[in-house]
């Protein structure tokens, strides 16, 4: 008689405070409430991370609505496909939308099949890089000042890109005074889906500042607004929350909406669907970088590898832990060499999660 060993899926609901408020065109953060998920098998064990926040700002979905369908359906589908990702995944696109539960699931069922094969995630997606090109994001501040004194102080650490968050009232004259400080840095603005359908001439104000990208600037739904911004403007657009997956990014390519896409495994529900973008925009010579969500280390060693992907060339949202965290749940991730972070090489992620830690700031376990 053959024995399975013991599978076991638990989700922890957690709590982080921030270094710096984050603040964009919907909100600010001051502390990161999320959720991560354990997967086992016997003595491997796999690590995913869910980003959906408390508020359905982002995105319709929030951690609530997340571990209501993880602990009602998506546990138990995982189950029933003996924890293998490419079944889970393929069974979980029954159920309309919810891309950051299905995506929290999907990343700690690939970490757990990269174990057990005795491989880095890297290795399994096919990836190229062993270190990554780090960017930081800049949240909207109190003052220019203030924004200049931050954005001098990573480019003093050596990030070699940064974006700005920028909303009506925090943009043309703010990203001006940016490019003037600064003239040489690589530069991008985000603005978080903040403008509309009668801001299409208002954003020219924006191509003298030789930017790297304007990043979904109108409706996250929208692909045929930002086809028309496109034509008038000279800044290349990026989208993000518009494309949630592949079929998204085919029919924006169609339609000329975008230059460059920020790929988030979250928006996009699963592995599997990234790495059909990514096979799509290697194909069409479509640059991408990998976006953030303010993750912890489990999530930011999973964004490591994904960047390591082909395609991935630009800098990623992917920052030094000490950024956003005093103390992180895995070992930190610093440069290797200025401005870039090592892909993890051990199996798996590569790092560990500190358990005990772990257990301290638990707020509910599922």
């Amino acid at each position: 008689m053959h024995i399975h060993p013991k599978e076991e899926i638990r989700g922890f609901i957690l709590s982080l405070p921030l270094v710096h408020p984050f603040k964009t065109s919907f909100g600010e953060e001051r502390e990161r409430k999320f959720a991560l998920i354990r997967v086992r098998r016997g003595e491997l064990e796999g690590w995913g991370e869910v980003v959906a926040s408390e508020a359905p700002l982002y995105s319709e979905e929030t951690l609530a609505s997340a571990v209501y369908l993880l602990k009602n359906y998506l546990f138990p589908m995982a189950l029933s496909c003996g924890l293998d990702p490419r079944c889970f995944e393929a069974e979980a696109e029954k159920f309309r939308g919810n891309p950051m539960a299905k995506a929290g699931l999907s990343l700690a069922l690939w970490d757990l099949e990269a174990r057990r094969r005795g491989l880095p995630l890297h290795r399994v997606y096919g990836g190229v890089r062993k270190e990554i090109p780090s960017g930081v994001s800049v949240g909207i501040q109190t003052g220019l000042d203030e924004l200049l004194s931050r954005i001098d102080s990573f480019v003093r650490e050596g990030y070699l890109r940064v974006k700005i968050k920028i909303a009506p009232g925090w943009d043309c004259e703010v990203v001006k005074e940016v490019r003037k400080a600064f003239p040489q840095i690589p530069l991008g603005a985000d603005a978080n889906s903040a403008y509309g359908e009668g801001d299409l001439e208002r954003l020219s104000c924006l191509d003298g500042a030789d930017l790297l990208f304007l990043e979904q600037p109108l409706y996250p739904d929208d692909l045929y607004f930002h086809s028309l911004l496109k034509k008038k403007i000279k800044t290349p657009i990026a989208l993000d929350e518009s494309v949630k997956n592949l079929r998204k990014m085919k029919v924006g390519y169609l339609m000329d909406s975008y230059s460059l896409v920020n790929i988030k495994v979250g928006r996009m529900g699963g592995i599997g669907e990234v790495l059909r973008a990514a096979e799509f925009a290697s194909e069409r010579g479509i640059p991408l970088f990998c976006g953030g969500m303010l993750e912890s280390g489990v999530g930011r060693a999973h964004n490591l590898h994904l960047a390591s992907l082909e395609p991935f060339v630009l800098p990623a949202d992917i920052s030094r832990t000490q950024r956003y965290y005093h103390r992180d749940l895995t070992p930190p991730f610093d440069f290797s060499t200025p401005g870039y972070i090592p892909v993890p090489q051990g199996e798996g992620i590569g790092v560990d999660v500190d358990n005990a830690y772990l257990e301290k700031i638990t707020l509910e376990s599922f």
